[in-house]
């Protein structure tokens, strides 16, 4: 039976790190789960809140001793859901704030089963959209994905900065193979958009599902940059004209 492998980017999340493993635990009574929680350096109870459900779940912990920042928990959290996942797989980048609504993550990962490569959840395509979210961040957020949208272009995709997106594992296998350590190069939460642009070369079928992005259930505060993060995002324009991405 197919797996579903959920990645959980964690720094400093305690406040919401319980409720998004708990709803998880919930959710495995109906698809098969396996569930990883990077801990990057955090300095609050992430890593206790954690350690409550090691025992009540399929859970794997990664731990880094001190913040490392966003790239390389995603790169770590790859790194783990590929060397267990089969090909045919299911793998899952989700928030660890509670942003993520887990009930679209049932179909994500049927379509992920039925041959997409990458499924994304947008805020983009009807039905999506933001709640609670301050509208110079909307309006700037939507701005971003316009452009990243006409450089980067990928057909059956809209929202290119969302972390919630399921992929095939046999092309995130293939693209940490091809990759290795340099699978991701930003510093920023650009990193985002460098995991979709690797798998990109041995995909060929996308999807998205409509996501309620609702910014209210989150209970920490953002961690994310924006002028580093645009600055990156900028940098790979940069590279994809040069022709190298």
């Amino acid at each position: 039976m197919a797996k579903s492998y959920v990645i959980i980017p964690a720094y400093n999340e305690g406040p919401n790190l319980g409720t998004v493993l708990h709803d998880l635990q919930q959710l495995a009574s109906t698809m098969t789960l396996a569930v990883i929680v990077v801990d990057d350096g955090s300095r609050d109870n992430t890593q206790e809140e954690a350690e409550r459900f090691r025992d009540r779940m399929d859970l794997q912990i990664v731990t880094h001793a001190v913040n490392l920042g966003v790239p390389m928990t995603f790169y770590d959290g790859l790194v783990a859901a590929a060397a267990r996942a089969e090909p045919g797989d299911c793998i899952f980048i989700i928030e660890g704030d509670g942003t993520s609504d887990l009930k679209v993550m049932p179909e994500m990962a049927r379509r992920v089963y039925d041959g997409d490569d990458v499924v994304v959840a947008s805020r983009y395509v009807r039905g999506g959209g933001y709640v609670n979210f301050p509208w110079q961040r909307t309006w700037g957020s939507y701005l971003v994905n316009v452009v990243l949208s006409t450089f980067f272009h990928v057909r059956g995709i809209t929202d290119y900065t969302i972390f919630y997106r399921a992929f095939k594992a046999d092309v995130v296998q293939r693209a940490l193979q091809h990759f290795g350590n340099r699978y991701v190069t930003t510093k920023s939460f650009a990193a985002n958009l460098e995991v979709l642009l690797r798998v990109l070369p041995y995909s060929s079928r996308f999807s998205e599902v409509p996501l309620r992005y609702d910014y209210g259930l989150k209970k920490s505060q953002s961690k994310m940059n924006p002028f580093k993060t645009l600055r990156e995002y900028q940098g790979l324009i940069f590279k994809r004209l040069l022709g190298k991405s």
